[in-house]
């Protein structure tokens, strides 16, 4: 995209915004909170608001490569304004809901307009990721790495902020205050991102671009790591129950692997622009995510007792494993593809974002709801080991990949879109370049090329008779427009030397 698009710094705004509003939005549904009491009043279960949680992963996970591929024609200005809008309108909506019949009604209502929400929501982060990936390639692991680290402050001051605001003014209050706060940052884009670039038709397809280990890594990283950040949210507050904890340290708790992604997350990010090849740090995630789970339980074959000191060192882990996984996963997919020979524009990097978020959402909706399941039939260590083995499994996979490429040093193969036709359109000049061959035999190269047969040569010597004779015919064009101009000459000399009183005219001013 050409910087005249934007004035400068208007991406890092317009991020810090959404990555904000985004981790505070829906603040007041979060499982210690109030507001889920709110819900069961109006006699909805927990598989109900379980449901309306569930919903906005599964529509953005659905919507995000939709997206990818439109924005080409939507343009990511308008897909930014339009996401904001509808997410701000939809929470503004979803304040109403406190007067809606219950039962039925209030859940369906809730299902709805949650799943618009994440509409607008999955359009505005698709544009995003894609408009950071065209303004800054060069120091695209930096950007990643800010932008995470905006949502890990969102998300630890969300919680605190829905809470405050439930208390001050009921279930309606915090999502009033949300989906002014989006309206506002719709008002702001519409100021500082235009579109003014004309973007190419779109040459590549999905098929295209997943046709690649590499990036097949990419995408499988961070679905998983998603997964385990969804199991440890769903499942980690009961698992400390047992410890008898006020409700203020549980939240410090939870807050400790927010406060690592952030702080780790620029380091993450810088690195990852270094190195050689960024799915080095996304294997140290895997290892991070790995080690924090077989302690947390403990995992069933560790004799070690549960303890909070074991619980804080997974969430020390969580959150470096969280960052490193997030920020390499969408820094060497970006840098990947176009290394590949895909085009360096928005339908690129379009179809990339919305494929890797379409798989951090498949993963954020998987991970809770796999360990609700395990957890109400195994157990919380065992739980906790299925998905170590699953985690273990993705890591392995990138790390024998990582040891593939290290002994087989062979770049990327190049993936020429336009080769068929740049092809045709070589083959079409060389044609009418190359000259018609003689009746001679011909050496070229060592090889003797063949005299051409009976008939080429008569349709060769009919061709060159005609051209002939169409040559002739100019020439008597040309020779009798010149008689004829010789003519008016003629006359022209005439009129001259035939002037009044019988003298020619050859003085200047009629002298």
């Amino acid at each position: 995209m050409d910087d005249s698009a934007r004035p400068q710094g208007t991406v890092d705004v317009q991020q810090v915004v959404e990555s904000e509003i985004t981790r505070i939005d829906w603040p007041a549904f979060s499982p210690d909170l109030n507001p889920i009491e709110h819900a069961e009043k109006k006699e909805a279960s927990a598989t109900a608001y379980g449901l309306v949680f569930g919903v906005y992963q599964l529509v953005m996970f659905v919507s995000a490569p939709i997206y990818g591929k439109l924005i080409i024609v939507l343009k990511p200005g308008f897909l930014m304004k339009t996401g904001m809008l509808v997410s701000g309108i939809c929470v503004i909506l979803f304040s109403f809901l406190e007067y809606a019949p219950p039962g039925l009604p209030f859940i369906a209502l809730s299902i709805g307009i949650r799943g618009v929400d994440a509409l607008g929501a999955s359009a505005f982060l698709t544009a995003s990721y894609t408009t950071l990936g065209c303004e800054l390639p060069d120091v695209i692991g930096r950007a990643m790495s800010i932008v995470e680290t905006t949502f890990s402050v969102g998300l630890a001051i969300g919680p605190v902020i829905g809470g405050i605001l439930y208390e001050a003014g009921g279930f309606s209050l915090p999502f009033l205050v949300v989906g002014a706060l989006l309206l506002t940052g719709t008002v702001v884009n519409m100021f500082l991102f235009t579109d003014t670039d004309d973007v190419p038709p779109q040459s590549i397809s999905v098929r295209q671009l997943v046709a690649n280990i590499d990036f097949l890594i990419d995408i499988l990283a961070i679905s998983v790591c998603f997964a385990m950040l969804g199991f440890n949210e769903a499942t980690l507050e009961p698992h400390i129950r047992q410890f008898q904890l006020t409700p203020t340290t549980i939240g410090a708790i939870f807050l400790i692997s927010g406060v690592l992604d952030a702080v780790s997350a620029p380091v993450w990010g810088i690195v990852a622009e270094k190195v050689p090849n960024a799915q080095i740090l996304i294997f140290i995630g895997g290892i991070c995510f790995i080690v924090c789970f077989l302690v947390v339980g403990p995992v069933p074959f560790f004799n070690f007792p549960t303890s909070v000191t074991m619980v804080l060192v997974s969430q020390v882990l969580l959150g470096l494993g969280m960052a490193g996984q997030i920020v390499s996963s969408l820094t060497h997919g970006m840098k990947l593809t176009v290394e590949r020979g895909f085009p360096d524009d928005v339908g690129t990097y379009g179809l990339i974002s919305g494929l890797l978020f379409s798989a951090a959402c498949f993963g954020a909706f998987f991970g809770p709801t796999i360990g609700g399941i395990l957890i109400d039939h195994v157990g919380y260590r065992y739980a906790t080991f299925a998905i170590t083995v699953v985690e273990t499994i993705v890591t392995a996979i990138c790390g024998l990949r990582l040891l593939f490429r290290l002994f087989r040093k062979k770049p990327h193969p190049k993936i020429d879109i336009e080769e068929p036709i740049e092809k045709s359109i070589e083959e079409l000049s060389q044609k009418s370049i190359d000259p018609p061959h003689s009746g001679n035999i011909e050496e070229k190269n060592g090889k003797n090329i063949e005299p051409p047969n009976e008939k080429s040569t008569d349709q060769l010597n009919r061709r060159n008779i005609d051209e002939q004779n169409a040559k002739n015919t100019e020439l008597s064009n040309e020779k009798s427009t010149d008689q004829l101009n010789g003519k008016d000459v003629d006359h022209s000399v005439k009129k001259n030397i035939h002037q009044p009183n019988g003298k020619m005219n050859s003085e200047p001013n009629g002298k």
